[in-house]
């Protein structure tokens, strides 16, 4: 329904509202400018047919103190490179149909390919107050010590989270449980349900998995998280 696309000279940022005047405000006066200068980069949803901005992330690369997350994020390194999702948003027009959830997916993938070319271990985000931080943590973000509206997700973690060739994960805002789609080699499909702390020990499992993710794994950790394996009934 939309395309995901680098801001460019000819989008129009006009009738952009997202509800929050600083993130408006940002698209429309300062994202060309921090893409000409080097300091950020921004991604846009358009309609196939229009030129005309519905939703926008923003993303940098950065630097995190150990002190901020801890020894299992950090890894033994004393300062951890990562990527800053600086700004999200949604014009006013999108809300209450689930287009969060698919924005912050596309900027987690889009960190991704750049964290496999120039590496990164954590993708950071800083929430403008406690509802958005909810919605990141719901989506298995972590608050760094001393400051809940600063959050963190390992890398590794987030592609076991969000989307591989056999999971994807679609939250319910309203419950805060979320459907885990599951794709067997064969073909078949089975879908679970999770609670949030499930969701969250499931990513925890399959972070700790070395290599790419198998079929093999993504099952074992089902069964140990959940107690139970989806693809056999009963």
């Amino acid at each position: 329904m939309f395309r995901s696309q680098p801001l460019a000279d000819h989008h129009d940022l006009n009738d952009f509202d997202c509800g929050v005047p600083s993130l408006t405000g940002w698209l429309r006066e300062q994202a060309q400018r921090a893409r000409s200068a080097g300091t950020a980069r921004t991604q846009v949803w358009t309609p196939q047919d229009s030129q005309k901005v519905v939703a926008y992330y923003s993303i940098a690369p950065t630097q995190i103190a150990r002190g901020e997350v801890g020894g299992k994020m950090a890894g033994g390194y004393s300062v951890i490179p990562a990527y800053l999702l600086a700004r999200l948003a949604l014009d006013r027009s999108l809300r209450g149909h689930g287009y969060g959830t698919d924005l912050l997916l596309d900027a987690v993938e889009l960190i991704q390919r750049a964290a496999h070319l120039g590496g990164g271990r954590l993708i950071v985000v800083d929430a403008l107050n406690e509802r958005v931080s909810h919605f990141y943590h719901r989506h298995g973000f972590h608050p760094v010590k001393d400051n809940p509206l600063r959050l963190v997700m390992k890398m590794s973690t987030a592609r076991a989270v969000f989307r591989t060739g056999l999971m994807q994960l679609k939250p319910d805002r309203g419950t805060g449980l979320a459907a885990i789609v599951l794709s067997s080699p064969d073909g078949s499909q089975a879908t679970v349900v999770v609670s949030p702390d499930e969701m969250r020990a499931l990513a925890d499992r399959l972070s700790a998995e070395p290599g790419p993710l198998a079929d093999a794994n993504l099952r074992e950790a089902i069964r140990a998280v959940l107690g139970r394996d989806p693809f056999v009934n009963g």
